[in-house]
């Protein structure tokens, strides 16, 4: 775990502190003025309580809400780091002998999702189309839906050196700063997306 993660780990335990000492402070004050001072508790006192209380609903909501409900921003340089790697698909063949990189496996798809299968040094691999694409190289790069900066003159470079059949693997990891340790996400993994690239929408086979 990342130094940084710290940061966060020492800001809950400052709210935990904050909460028992609110909670301490209010029935210190209730007991001092219902026996010590013999009075009705009235609603100065009570405006009093429901500020250390909301003081520390919205300690706690901020917390919650970096920790848990903050969305990866894959462009913003200051919160991700991006790195790229490309892995050749080997060819598979039908019984009819026709050629293959990607197959639409039906059996495991819905009407929302489709899962592609793909294979890189003799190994299967599936992924979920909400975690990936087909990239048709015949047509323009393309990936919608994903805001990455796509490192087009390696990827041109690969579509040579691969004869346009490979995987683009885009991995995104929180970068070790202050508001990541906050959040306790500090060097940890964001995000990934898949590209599969193959030279024209022949090469796909779908599963029937």
């Amino acid at each position: 775990m990342s130094a940084w993660n710290f940061i966060g780990i020492l800001a809950w335990i400052i709210i935990i502190v904050l909460l028992f000492l609110v909670v301490f402070n209010i029935r210190n004050r209730h007991l001092k003025i219902l026996v010590e001072d013999r009075k009705k508790i009235t609603w100065k006192t009570i405006a009093v309580d429901v500020i250390e209380i909301l003081v520390v609903i919205a300690a706690v909501s901020g917390m919650l809400y970096t920790t848990l409900f903050t969305r990866v921003n894959l462009n913003d340089k200051n919160e991700v780091n991006v790195s790229y790697k490309f892995e050749p698909m080997i060819v598979q063949t039908t019984s009819d002998g026709q050629g293959y990189y990607v197959k639409i496996d039906k059996e495991n798809s819905n009407k929302s999702t489709n899962v592609y299968q793909y294979w890189l040094n003799n190994s299967q691999y599936s992924v979920s189309s909400r975690d990936s694409s087909v990239q048709d190289a015949s047509l323009p790069f393309n990936v919608s839906g994903v805001r990455l900066d796509w490192p087009m003159k390696k990827i041109k470079k690969m579509d040579q050196k691969y004869q346009y059949a490979y995987v683009i693997t885009a991995e995104a990891k929180y970068k070790n700063n202050f508001i990541n340790g906050l959040g306790l996400k500090a060097g940890r993994f964001a995000s990934e997306y898949r590209v599969l690239r193959v030279p024209d929408r022949s090469f796909i086979q779908v599963d029937k």
